[in-house]
């Protein structure tokens, strides 16, 4: 399998930025990512974003159902431990009062094609609320590529 594409005319290899992770060493000219063409824009294909939010435990169904409604067909869940604005106080979870230093959170892992991220974000951001401190954050990052394990499919396909 070959990731990236070819280079522009007049150059040789292929793209280090679709390379990522596959030796694509000193290739970085190649798409002419250096004169001013970003990541998101420097290829053809069908780009995807990753989408990272950290919610409250209680709301990861809520949250899976909301997803699951708009088209999103999956995810990776991760239970985690951090701290914002509401460190330092105390909280209750799971009916018992604790001091926080660190809250228990679940970290979702989206990757969506690029067309559906704004209403992934609007439906996290309606489905995670409950207007305390602490409902979380989400971040979105560009991916420079995704491939399906099994049969090799990339982009938007591999989702």
């Amino acid at each position: 399998m070959t990731f990236g594409h070819k280079a522009r005319e007049g150059r040789r290899g292929r793209c280090a930025l679709c390379l990522s992770g596959t030796g694509g060493k000193g290739l970085l000219l190649a798409c002419g990512a250096l004169a001013g063409i970003g990541a998101a824009d420097h290829r053809k294909g069908n780009p995807v974003k990753l989408i990272i939010a950290a919610v409250k435990p209680f709301k990861l169904e809520e949250v899976r159902e909301a997803l699951t409604a708009i088209g999103v067909r999956g995810m990776m869940v991760t239970e985690i431990k951090g701290f914002g604005a509401q460190s330092g106080h105390t909280e209750i979870y799971r009916g018992a009062e604790y001091a926080v230093n660190f809250v228990p959170k679940v970290k979702l892992e989206i990757v969506v094609p690029d067309s559906l991220a704004d209403e992934v974000v609007d439906t996290i951001l309606k489905s995670a609320k409950t207007d305390k401190i602490g409902d979380g954050k989400i971040f979105v990052l560009d991916v420079n590529q995704a491939v399906r394990v099994r049969t090799g499919e990339a982009g938007d396909d591999a989702l």
